[in-house]
Formats: structure tokens, C-alpha cells, sequence
């Protein structure tokens, strides 16, 4: 009786586990977007990896939640620590941007000089471990890396004026942009952007066609792409949104603790106005964050209003680079429901294409295992490959035999 009391129970964890883990899931090529011309049928024959199988992680890979955590707990396994040289920038209001210059290690194996302009996630930095692994891989690959370090997010560097980052402010991008082609006249620039990030370089190629003519192409990860839309699955249990919520608001939180003389003081209040810090500081989900400094701070009269304005949907339209845009099926964060949006654009053009993997969660995209990932993604080799294929493809057309 006991050992079939014992079969039951291990049955029901087993069947726990195939159910919560996925076990059963089948693993599959990305699903690609794109309208058909000659430029989208080469780029996908010079990207194997778009038409190879996403295998993650056997035994927990194919949960998009636990790509998540592990992705935002421990952002990558065994990073490298690439060495890069600050800069900084002094914006018109007296704040002081930073960014990390890393230098490529070896050539670009179809020679030239070409520099990856990176724009990090909610609260990251160069020194995020989902960063360091990307710019190491990129350096060995041959590209300059620059990655923007949002204004709060290095607690050790201090803030020179009252605010931090916003979701879609590309003032602080744009300046970075500009040191770069003065400092690197001649390299060839790539757009990268993960997560919030992918949002503000999107809106930073699309609120200024002037603004696309220093690139070669955009790269977008795993955004949302329009905020208004994504809030009312971050209040649904659904996919745990409440969840992710808190924990986003916690990370800004930290970052406004831990800059609270400059953001909260006497240069504050006469920029601003007097904030209460008290609701501030006990907010517990993003939406209310937002109304209680983030709009204010930004001088939006609405939350709705400033959202508008920070969602890179408004303004893709005016971009004619060739752009990729990549997201997954099982990202807790950014549903499926929001994949119309880079499906609808990509459609119209015949130089961009949409790529949706089936499993990686939100910028996991881990591979290797069964149990221990390889340090490097999947995430990273696709936007190496794709931008190397690019460059080809656009070599190909100036010389005539495209």
C-alpha cells in the first residue's frame, strides 16, 4: 500500500513537472515576418539561425518565466568582464551622460569599421551581466561596442541634474550618437536596443529620419513597443504581470534611494516642483511610480499622455532602415497580442522582418544544458549574424551586384 501510495505521488510530480517546465513542448525554427523581395530572401539565406531550431535548456529552458528569472537574477552564466573605456557627455540641463567604449578584438571578418550603439534595458547599465556577455561576443566578432549607461542606473557615478531615465527619452542616445560619429567619422553605425532600450532606439530612428542616415540598420529585442497596451497585462495575474511589475518598480525605487540629495533637493524643486517622496518611495506597481514622479518629473499633465509619448509605436513609421525586430512566444512580460504591431510594419516594407522564437522568455533566449546554459545566447549570435548579413546585403547594393 505504501509503495503504491509512493508511485502515486511521484507520478503527480512528474506529470507537476512536464506541465510547469513544458517538458512536452516541442522545440521549433523562429517564426519569420517579412515581406518577400530579394533583400529579406538573401538576409534569411546568410542567417542560418533563423531557419536552425531554438533548442533552450532542456529541463527548465522552455518555461518563458524561469528564462526570465534567470535571466533578470543572474543575467548570464560565467560573463566575461570586457574592458572599456567612459565617456561622458554633459546634457543642456546639466546632467552628465555616460557610456562604456569597447573596442573590438579582432576584425570584422568582411573588414571595415563598424560600431554596435547599444541602449540596455529598464535600470541596466554596461555593467549588466546580459550586457558584458553580448559586447564580449560582439568585440570577438569584430564590432565596436558603445553601450549608454541610463542616467541613475551606476549608483556610484553621481547625478549632475534632478532626474533619471524615462522609457522613451532619446535625448541621452542621441547625444552618444553624435560623440560617436564625431570620434568614429568613419565606422558604420548599428542600432541595438534590448527591452526598454529596443524601444528607445526605435523611437529614436522614427521621431527624426535626419537621425537614420548615421545607420546601417536597427536591432530590436524582446519591447513592447506601444506602453498604454502593455499596462493592462502587468495588472493581470494571467501571466504573473503583477509580479514583474513590483519587481520593476523595486529596481527604480533603488535607483531614486540611492540618488535621493540630487533628485529630491533644492535643484529639484525649482526644476520640478516638490515631489512627495513618501508615495513615491511606497508605490508598489509601475503605473502608480509613473503617475507619482515619472509624468510629473517629464511634465506630461496624464499618465496617458506621457506614455503616449514614450511608446516607439507613434513614430516607426518614418523608418525606411532595414530594421529586426525579435520577440518570443512565452516573454511573461510582452504578450503576443502586441506582436501586431511589428508585424503590421515589416509587412510594408521589403527590408525589415519580424522574428518570434517559440521559447527564451524575456532576453533569455539561454541555450546548452540540460541544466547549466552556455554563456552565450542565442540572442547574441542573431544579432551578430543578422548584422553582419546586413552589412554584406548593403555592400552588395553600392556595388552593383545586388
Amino acid at each position: 500500500m505504501e509503495f503504491l501510495i509512493l508511485l502515486v505521488l511521484c507520478i503527480i510530480i512528474v506529470c507537476l513537472a512536464v506541465r510547469l517546465l513544458h517538458l512536452a513542448s516541442t522545440t521549433s525554427s523562429p517564426a519569420l515576418y517579412f515581406k518577400d523581395s530579394r533583400f529579406t530572401r538573401r538576409l534569411i539565406n546568410a542567417c542560418p539561425l533563423l531557419l536552425e531550431p531554438y533548442v533552450p535548456p532542456l529541463i527548465w529552458g522552455k518555461n518563458g518565466h524561469i528564462q526570465t528569472f534567470v535571466y533578470g537574477k543572474l543575467g548570464r552564466i560565467n560573463s566575461p568582464f570586457p574592458r572599456g573605456r567612459r565617456q561622458s557627455v554633459i546634457m543642456k540641463d546639466g546632467a552628465t551622460l555616460t557610456f562604456d567604449v569597447f573596442e573590438p578584438l579582432n576584425e570584422h571578418p568582411l573588414g571595415g569599421d563598424f560600431t554596435m550603439v547599444v541602449c540596455p534595458g529598464i535600470a541596466n547599465s554596461s555593467q549588466s551581466v546580459y550586457i558584458r556577455t553580448f559586447v564580449d561576443y560582439a568585440q570577438r566578432s569584430g564590432y565596436r561596442v558603445i553601450v549608454m549607461n541610463h542616467l541613475g542606473a551606476l549608483l556610484g557615478v553621481k547625478l549632475t541634474a534632478p532626474r533619471i531615465y524615462t522609457y522613451g527619452g532619446t535625448d541621452e542616445y542621441h547625444a552618444m550618437v553624435m560623440w560617436t560619429s564625431s570620434m568614429h567619422p568613419s565606422s558604420q553605425l548599428i542600432a541595438v536596443g534590448f527591452s526598454m532600450g529596443a524601444n528607445i532606439i526605435v523611437k529614436y530612428l522614427g521621431e527624426n529620419p535626419e537621425h537614420q542616415e548615421r545607420f546601417i540598420c536597427g536591432i530590436s529585442a524582446c519591447q513592447g513597443y506601444d506602453v498604454i497596451r502593455i499596462l493592462p497585462y502587468l495588472k493581470t495575474w494571467k501571466h504573473l504581470g503583477p509580479v514583474y511589475s513590483f519587481g520593476m518598480t523595486v529596481q527604480q525605487k533603488k535607483i531614486l534611494r540611492g540618488h535621493m540629495d540630487t533628485l529630491f533637493g533644492g535643484s529639484c524643486v525649482k526644476a520640478y516642483g516638490k515631489f512627495d517622496t513618501e508615495e513615491i518611495l511606497s508605490s508598489t506597481s509601475l503605473d502608480c511610480l509613473d503617475e507619482s514622479y515619472s509624468r510629473r518629473r517629464a511634465g506630461f499633465s496624464s499618465l496617458e499622455e506621457y506614455y503616449r509619448w514614450c511608446s516607439c509605436s507613434h513614430y516607426m513609421n518614418r523608418i525606411t532602415l532595414p530594421m529586426f525586430f525579435l520577440n518570443t512566444a512565452d516573454d511573461p512580460l510582452i504578450t503576443t497580442d502586441l506582436h501586431d504591431i511589428p508585424r503590421e510594419f515589416v509587412s510594408q516594407r521589403s527590408n525589415s522582418m519580424f522574428v518570434v522564437t517559440k521559447h527564451g522568455g524575456h532576453l533569455g533566449f539561454f541555450e546548452g544544458g540540460p541544466l547549466i546554459p552556455h554563456p552565450v545566447t542565442w540572442l547574441d549570435k542573431i544579432v551578430v549574424q543578422y548584422s553582419s548579413a546586413v552589412i554584406a546585403i548593403v555592400r552588395q547594393q553600392q556595388a552593383g551586384s545586388f
